[in-house]
This record gives C-alpha cells, structure tokens and sequence, in this order.
C-alpha cells in the first residue's frame, strides 16, 4: 500500500469515528483482525443503553465487539481481571474497571498508559479516578456521587423547607420531625395497631465498600483533605477520628440498628417505605424511589450537608473506568471502542438514560448539549435500573440532574493507592467494630494509624 493510500485510508476510519464523536488526532484505523473483546461487571448482552452505543460502533466501524461477562461481586471482578492480567490468559482488549482499581491495576502490569492527556470536557474530579503514577491510564465512561434524599413533605410540617445546611443541622432536624412524626402517627393510629416507627436516617453502614464510602466522607464533613495521603500527619490528624465519631453519633441518635446491615437497596427500601426521613445514596436509587414516593412532593434530593468549617459540600466519587489491557492484540480498536463510548454524544446518550455522565457538555441545556444519536428504536428499549425501576425516557435528563453536576464537581477520589483495597478493608473492620461497640474511643484512635499502614502496604485487614 502506498504512503498516499495509507494516509487516506486512516482519514476515512477517523471521518467515521468523528461522525460518533469519538476521534481523536491519537485515532487510527481500525485494522486489526477479530472481535474486540470487553471485560465487564456489568452484563450489556441485554437491552440498555450502554449495549446500544456498542451496537452503534459496530454498524459503524464494521468491527465486532465480544462483551465478556465476569462475576457479579466486585471482589470476584477485581480477582478474575488481576488473574487474567497477570497471567496474561484473559484474551482481554478493554477492560470495564472500577475507579477505586486504577492504581493497583496500573502497578500489577494489567492494563497500559492511555498515552495521551485527556480533553478537559472531562470533569475535573472524575479525570482524577484515572490518574496514577503521573499517568493516564483509562478514560471515564460513567461517573457517580452521593446524594441527600429527604422527605420534604415532613419536613414542611415541621418547618423546614428545603435541605439542612450542614451535618449538625440534619440531626437537629431528623430528631425533631422524626419523634414528632412519630407522635402524630401514635394519636392516630386506630386499634391499639402501632405504627411503624419513623427514623431519622439510613444510610449503608454494613461491612462492605459502603462503609468505606460513608466514612471518608464523615472524614472530610470533619475536615480532613480528601487529596492527603496521610491520616496521621498534618491537617488530617483526628479527621478520621473525628468524622467516625460523628457518624457513631448520627447512629445512636437517629439511625435505627438495621443500618449496621444495610446496603443501598435496603436503605432505599427503608426510605422509600416512609421509614426514614433522610437518606444518603446514590443517583441510580431515585427512581425507584420514585416509584413509590412523588418527586418533588413527598421527596427530593441535594447535595450532602457542607462542613461547617469551609461550607464544602463533599462525597465520595463513584464509577467506572474503560483501560486498555496490557495484553490487548487489538490495541487499536481497543482505542477507537473506547473514544466512542465516551464521546460527548455517547456521555449524553448515558445522562439521559439515568447514568452520571463524565462530560461537562453533557450537562449544557437545549442546541448546546450534544445530541445522542441512537436511533428511537433502540432508545425507547431503555435501561433497567436497581430493582428493575425504569431510567428517564429518551431525550430527557433525570430531574435530579442540576443537583448531579453540583456534587460531582466537588466530589473526589477515594484514596488512589495500589494498596486500596487493604485500606477499604481496615476501615470496613474497624468502623464496624466501633461502631458496634457500647463506647470509648480506643478502636478509633487506632484507625488512622492502620489505615496509614494499609495505603503503605504494611497493614493487614486482619490485624495480625
């Protein structure tokens, strides 16, 4: 092939990618040979958007994509992704990873440097899950912060309207309405039957990621810098401490005990049955809260409370990541795969159907968004969400969206070690156990040291 002919012939493959809003001047032809195989947690062999934008590159390109599907936990992901990459037996050539995974990914050899900077219509804070090492090693497809849910129909009855401002306010306010809920609900009750008890709160205190989640961000609400790398030096001694005191005190005031064995389905089961005034959970569980409490009526969202200190409102960044595994044989279409995924036109395809884009132009309003170019037929098929509930319609952002955007440019990273899931572990070990404990401080006070261990690679979740 000639200089001249080889030149055209990329031209054409990046006109076609352009058209999808994934090209880059990085694109190249797609040349090589076999399906393009993706490794996810997710199973996109069903209707949904994300399989649709899929299909799209496909009828684009005329390059095959093969969706692997790994486990279900997301320890059992992590394992078979390590595994595979070590070995070098997966057969992988884009890997769908969780943001806390990037640095351990990228120590162990799995996947490679993306190569190139990436374009700031990305979002700060969420550029910041694929960074490691001064290096870039994926692009984001779908990003996630945590969110306030509150009855807002009882709160106006107790006079409050709209979110509280910060932490201690939240207590105040959930104490108040929650016992003078409850009393009402007692006068009225017919029958000598006892109404179920309103809470003030729910969150996700089991022993698992969630805790780890919920943690770090009482840390930061006491003040601690979500960018140190320390738990015992500087401004962040007694942070930790702090913030794990505080969220002992939210649950002896205003949780009930269940809390301790909750993830985010059941603590939005227990919100949405009316057993909770406030929640803290993700995007992805308001509609099926929707489904049995009226948005904008009976319930509504906001940011997390901001700390008293700064008026920071501050949660823990979620998502996923697409990488390129080091062992890939089709590195370029691997690539291109990639850009077209998380184009501007793909990421608003996403925000429409309930996901967190990772684009600031996905969030622009009218002629200056990007347009999602899945055709209606594939659109009106939709995604599933938790618990089966249906995601927003073509065309329309979730009605939280403003709300989104505001928490996900303040969000930020969970601790960005190749030690992360030891650290994640000592947490989830030691809060429970504090938090299970009748009082005193010694299990707290210990945490910040383990923790620094952990993130270091000296600790052990066991404690031995």
């Amino acid at each position: 092939m000639t200089a001249s002919r080889t030149v055209l012939t990329a031209a054409l493959a990046c006109l076609t990618l352009v058209a999808a809003g994934g090209c880059t001047s990085e694109a190249g032809p797609v040349t090589e040979k076999g399906a393009i195989v993706l490794a996810t947690g997710s199973d996109l062999s069903s209707s949904g958007v994300r399989q649709d934008l899929i299909h799209a590159f496909e009828r684009r390109t005329g390059h095959a994509v093969r969706i692997v599907k790994l486990p279900d936990t997301a320890d059992g992901q992590r394992s078979q992704l390590l595994a595979a990459g070590q070995s070098g037996n997966g057969g992988y050539d884009v890997l769908n990873i969780d943001v806390t995974w990037t640095a351990e990914f990228a120590e162990a050899g799995v996947i490679r440097p993306w190569g190139t900077s990436l374009d700031g219509d990305f979002l700060r804070s969420v550029v910041k899950t694929t960074e490691y090492d001064h290096k870039v090693w994926g692009v984001p497809f779908n990003t996630d912060a945590g969110l306030l849910y509150y009855r807002s129909d009882i709160l106006h009855d107790f006079g409050h309207d709209g979110p509280p401002a910060n932490w201690g306010e939240l207590q105040d306010w959930a104490y108040q309405a929650a016992s003078g809920y409850n009393r009402k609900a007692a006068k009225a009750a017919k029958g000598g039957k006892k109404p179920p008890r309103m809470y003030g709160m729910v969150a996700q205190l089991r022993p698992y990621e969630g805790l780890t989640v919920n943690a770090l961000e009482a840390a930061w609400a006491a003040g601690g810098d979500p960018e140190a790398t320390s738990f015992t030096k500087g401004a962040q001694v007694g942070s930790l401490q702090q913030g794990v005191g505080d969220l002992k005190l939210r649950l002896d005031a205003i949780m009930p005990h269940e809390v301790t064995t909750m993830d985010e389905t059941e603590s939005r089961r227990w919100f949405a049955d009316g057993r909770a005034l406030f929640m803290r959970n993700w995007p992805v569980e308001y509609a099926s809260v929707a489904e049995k409490l009226t948005p904008g009526k009976q319930f509504d969202v906001a940011e997390l409370p901001a700390r008293p200190s700064d008026g920071k409102r501050i949660s823990v960044l979620g998502g996923q990541n697409l990488a390129i595994s080091v062992h890939s044989t089709r590195p370029e279409g691997a690539r291109a795969l990639i850009q077209a995924l998380t184009s501007p036109s793909s990421e608003r395809c996403l925000l429409e159907r309930g996901f967190a884009a990772t684009r600031d132009s996905a969030y622009r309003h009218g002629a200056d968004a990007p347009a999602c170019p899945l055709p209606p037929g594939d659109a009106e098929r939709g995604e599933r969400g938790a618990g089966g509930s249906p995601a927003q319609q073509p065309g329309q952002e979730p009605p939280y969206t403003r709300t989104l955007y505001a928490a996900l440019r303040a969000a930020e990273p969970r601790p960005r070690s190749a030690h992360y899931q030891t650290f994640s572990k000592v947490v989830q070990i030691r809060v429970s156990e504090y938090l299970g404990s009748p009082g005193g401080t010694s299990i707290a006070d210990k945490l910040a040291k383990e923790a620094d261990e952990a993130l270091s690679g000296r600790g052990d979740p066991r404690g031995h």
